[in-house]
This record gives structure tokens, sequence and C-alpha cells, in this order.
């Protein structure tokens, strides 16, 4: 069955971890970059004048020819940097706009890349969406996955100005803030709302035809969009607060609140996601040692199942190797193909046909086609 991931770091992935992702898992586990050495590795060294170390990326679960042995043939894969003071745990922020905007930049020339290429194959418009659907009814090993281009921060935007272009260049869906407080206002692990500068940017990006992408939105900021905001709204990846503790995740009425606009949430497939022991206000060390199978995910779908009373605003969004690797990602999975494991699940748990294919894809295609008609 085709699936729908309506979140991965595909560009972040490639250029920061220095990974090609057109290879199989196993030949990338087999030639990962070994750990860099803790210490200088010649008495004179100027390696003893380190800063952080680089944040830890995990074993590999993600790559293109993966997605399609999984038939993952969509993705919502994100241009994904932000304006971020280095922390122990984050550190691959840029200290600048400018910074960022450069970032956003390799990212969006990675996919062109890959389309280039033959890989995948960007959707702008609903005929290409269609166009996409119909290929992956009779898929083939060269069936080039689809992307709609998403952007996880807004910081490499660099103005209300820059606007119509990133829409030219193919993107729809917009998150404002992510980790901290951005150029544009506060996100996950912050206390506060929007900048003034958010506004005209939301004019703008309501103005091209965007979509505006709540996960990492800290609470105030959260409603102060949906209060300005009158265009539609999804949440990418995020699960449900009432099961797992944490500013993170989507309390029931913000639950109610994006599903009642008509909006579609991904699930993610993380450790400190699922775990209810894990509370991302107050983390132990990171990362946490993944406990939770793909099951878990299943909770999470139930409870908004039976908040909205449907199964019309569920999906999945996956964020696999997004900052992390198998190490944290679910404990009966080991690549991004397992991801039709999980639809035998929901079938086990009592899942119709129907509200299944609605999970795998259907919500997020119904999302989309609402979007571009």
């Amino acid at each position: 069955m085709l699936i729908i991931d309506g979140h991965l770091d595909m560009a972040y992935n490639a250029t920061y971890h220095r990974r090609d992702l057109t290879r199989t898992v196993q030949e990338l586990r087999e030639r990962e970059d070994p750990a860099p050495p803790r210490g200088p590795d010649h008495p004179d060294s100027l390696r003893e004048r380190r800063g952080l170390e680089p944040m830890g990326k995990g074993v590999v679960t993600v790559t293109l020819p993966a997605m399609r042995q999984g038939q993952v043939g969509i993705m919502l894969s994100t241009i994904m940097s932000r304006v971020q003071m280095p922390g122990i745990t984050m550190n691959d922020g840029m200290r600048t706009q400018v910074g960022a905007g450069a970032i956003g930049q390799s990212h969006l020339f990675y996919y062109q890349a890959l389309e280039r290429l033959g890989e995948i194959k960007f959707i702008r418009t609903l005929a290409d969406l269609e166009a996409s659907v119909k290929a992956w009814e009779h898929p083939t090993p060269q069936t080039p996955v689809g992307l709609i281009l998403s952007m996880e921060s807004a910081d490499p935007i660099l103005g209300p100005d820059q606007v119509p272009q990133w829409w030219d260049w193919g993107l729809l869906s917009v998150g404002i803030t992510h980790f901290g407080v951005n150029t544009w206002g506060h996100g996950t692990g912050t206390r506060g709302g929007l900048f003034p500068n958010a506004y005209p940017l939301m004019d703008a990006l309501r103005a091209a035809g965007m979509v505006l992408d709540l996960t990492h939105a800290a609470d105030l900021t959260f409603w102060q969009i949906l209060e300005y905001w009158d265009g539609p709204v999804h949440a990418s990846h995020c699960v449900c607060r009432a099961l797992v503790p944490g500013q993170r995740h989507l309390s029931d009425e913000m639950i109610r609140a994006l599903t009642d606009r008509g909006g579609v949430i991904g699930m993610v497939f993380a450790e400190p996601m699922l775990n209810p022991a894990w509370n991302f206000d107050h983390p132990e060390a990171w990362p946490p040692t993944a406990k939770r199978s793909m099951k878990a995910a299943i909770d999470h779908i139930d409870h908004i199942c039976q908040l909205t009373g449907n199964c019309d605003h569920v999906a999945i969004g996956s964020d696999l190797d997004g900052g992390f690797g198998r190490e944290t990602s679910p404990v009966d999975y080991d690549t991004i193909a397992d991801l039709q494991k999980f639809l035998d699940m929901l079938e086990r748990r009592g899942f119709t046909q129907e509200q299944i294919a609605k999970i795998a894809h259907g919500n997020l295609l119904n999302f989309f086609r609402r979007v571009w008609s």
C-alpha cells in the first residue's frame, strides 16, 4: 500500500551527515564515517582547541531505495536550518539568519540535484500529485519518490519579499518556528509567542498559497498562529500530550482546534515521542534508549480518533533519521521499509482497510487536494 511520510529531513541527512541517500541502507551502514577522535592526534595539534562535539547521527535507516522497498512513494521533506546558539545537545543551528538562508539554499539544491538524477519528482500542483499517486500504482525500482517541499523553521526565508521566490522553487509547507527562539518567534522548549515580524511573513505566505505547519510551535505561538492565520494548517510530526508529557506534543485542546480546521497530524516514530516516561520539558541524557515498539504510535492514533470521532485527521510523519538513528527508533524497526509492517499492526489492532488507507496516504492526499483546489 502507498505510504506518504509527512515529515523527513532528507537534505539535512545528506549534507550535514554526508550520506548518499541513493544507496541502500546496508551500503551506508558499512561505509559510515567513524566517530571523530576526541583528543588531538599530535602533541602540537590545534585540535586541543575544540568546541562542542558534533551531534551524533545514529545508525542510518532511511534511504531512497529503502523507501521504494516500503512503498513510501511520497514524502514531505524539509529545508531545515534555524538560528540558534549552540548548546550541549543542539549544535546544528546557525548564528545568523543569513547563515540559515545559505544552508536552506544548499538543501534546495540537493533536492534539485536528486530530481535531475531521476531519484525524486517535485510535486508543485494538484496534477503533479495525481501523477505521482498514479505512478505508485505500479511502481518499478526506478519510480521517483514524490517530494512535497516543506520547511522546518522559517529562518531560511530572509523576509516576506522572498516568499514568492520560495514558492517558485516548490515550497508549500512552512513551520515558522523550530527548537528554541528563532527569527520569528518561540518554538519548542521556550515560553513565548510570535515576534511582530512574523505577521507580515504570514501575510506573504498566505498570499502565495502556503500551508502552515504547527509542529514545534511554543504553546502561545500555536494559539497566536491559529488566531491570525485563516489558511490551511497541519502538524506534520506530532503526538499527544495526554499520553506523553511535554510541550513538544499537542494537547487535546490543540488537537481539536487543529482538526476543526481540517488539519492532519503525522505520527512520529521516535522513543522520546512514544515513551510516557520521557518528558521533553525535563529530558534525561540524550539520546534515550529505545524501549517501545511501533505499536506505541497506534495509541496516539487511537487517542486522536477518539477525540475527533473519526480517522480523518491522522497520518504518518515519521521524522525517522531526523537527528537520531536506529538506536532511538522503535525496537521492532530497522529501515523505513518497515512502515509497511506498521500497517499490518493497525489491522491487528482492529482498524479497517479503509481506515488504514486513510492513515497510510488518504488523509494527506485529501488535505493537499483541498489546498491545491
